[in-house]
């Protein structure tokens, strides 16, 4: 019986190994009971060792595919019986010789195995299908490898369009038929192909590529409005591309203070309007709109942003004239251009070492210019006023400007 086992590997260095050291002796025995036994990538070698004294240990000589021997071991054991060579190759016949040497130099006459030939390579696994349209992935199916030898399948992957193909899974069960890919961009299309890997670590060629691709993202928001004229709230209203395609179960309002700066989820909605409440005159902000589907798979953010504002503080009146009458002080001004219901003055002086600030609200006057009389005020006292105007909705306009007024003495 051949037992497997034994000597392998490369060349062991032996001071008897060169050829023009060994003399030729015809009467030692030759090597005898040679046996083979073989797989894809190994051939092992078994004879009757020759243990008398004086017998040093044996040479291997290896011809592939008709070609010239060579020798590829050196045994310096007599008791050594066996050698497994690995440096081979499938589909190819090999034949061996092998002779004994003595430790004076002398070898004996070689003796010739029958050819033997390696098998053939493992067939590649049969890629059944390929399925697409999958929420952020795409599934692989193959069929079982029938030989017994497979421990192992190596999937492969590459973008449609590119040359290197990458190594994305190796999954360690002959039985196993399936692999669901996940790091893949949806929308891409991606070639698959599978290999076998046996116990000895033989790979397979590749099958037969297949192409795939995960579900697409919806379509982006495109037609994003954003209201400028609603007093502390902001209206964002879009049209969505998808309806006709998928279905969307809702859509993500992100909003920034800044075109480019960073923008967070607002507020999400199943509706195709959304109102901001700012509580905040004339504040800007800038918004981007996605769709999200029933597999949560988002459109892209970004490709479109709508710029939106509260109604804004007016420009504001305009005084033109501040000067003391009759123990008061009186302030004329011109009314802003949109329409005011009521005017706040604001009045600002030292008192003692306090500085007051008193507001006049709900003013009203149809006069132009409009007039405010103020009397209460003192000598040796400097006055500082600015007006703004309040419209219907309670917003106010911008200041007018400051102006001040020293009352020194009072009759």
């Amino acid at each position: 019986m051949l037992l497997l086992g034994g000597c392998s590997g490369k060349n062991i260095t032996n001071p008897l190994a060169g050829l023009g050291q060994l003399k030729l002796d015809r009467s030692l025995p030759i090597v005898k009971d040679l046996k083979t036994v073989n797989s894809m990538t190994e051939i092992a070698i078994e004879w009757k060792p020759e243990i008398r004294r004086g017998i040093a240990g044996y040479r291997i000589f290896r011809s592939e595919n008709g070609g010239k021997f060579r020798l590829v071991k050196i045994l310096p054991d007599r008791y050594s019986a066996h050698f497994t060579d690995t440096n081979i190759r499938p589909n190819s016949t090999y034949v061996y010789k092998v002779s004994l040497f003595t430790t004076d130099g002398r070898v004996s006459l070689t003796n010739t195995t029958q050819p033997v030939s390696t098998k053939g390579q493992v067939q590649p696994p049969v890629l059944v299908d390929v399925i697409s349209d999958l929420p952020n992935r795409i599934k692989l199916l193959w069929r079982v490898h029938p030989n017994p030898i497979v421990k192992a399948y190596i999937i492969e992957r590459r973008e449609v369009g590119k040359k290197q193909w990458r190594k994305v899974a190796i999954l360690r069960n002959r039985l196993t038929v399936e692999y669901i890919d996940t790091g893949i961009v949806p929308g891409r299309d991606y070639e698959y192909r599978v290999r076998a890997k046996t116990y000895d670590g033989i790979v397979s060629p590749a099958s037969q590529p297949k192409i795939g691709h995960a579900k697409p993202l919806p379509r982006p928001i495109v037609r994003i409005n954003a209201t400028d004229n609603m007093p502390k709230q902001i209206q964002i209203t879009w049209i969505d591309p998808n309806k006709e395609e998928r279905v969307i179960d809702h859509y993500n309002i992100y909003s920034s203070a800044f075109k480019d700066g960073l923008y967070t989820r607002l507020a999400s909605t199943k509706d195709t309007k959304y109102i901001d409440r700012i509580n905040k005159d004339g504040a800007v902000r800038f918004y981007q709109v996605t769709a999200v589907d029933q597999d949560n798979l988002e459109s892209p953010k970004g490709v479109v942003v709508a710029k939106g504002k509260t109604m804004g503080n007016g420009a504001g009146p305009v005084i033109n004239s501040a000067v003391i009458r009759n123990n008061a002080i009186v302030l004329t001004w011109l009314p802003p251009k949109e329409p005011v219901a009521s005017y706040t003055i604001v009045k600002k002086f030292w008192d003692g070492w306090r500085l007051r600030k008193l507001k006049i609200v709900d003013f009203k006057s149809s006069h132009v210019p409009v007039r405010f009389i103020d009397r209460k005020i003192k000598p040796n006292t400097k006055y500082t006023y600015y007006v703004f105007g309040v419209n219907d909705l309670g917003i106010p306009t911008e200041p007018s400007q400051a102006v001040s007024v020293e009352v020194k003495e009072l009759p």
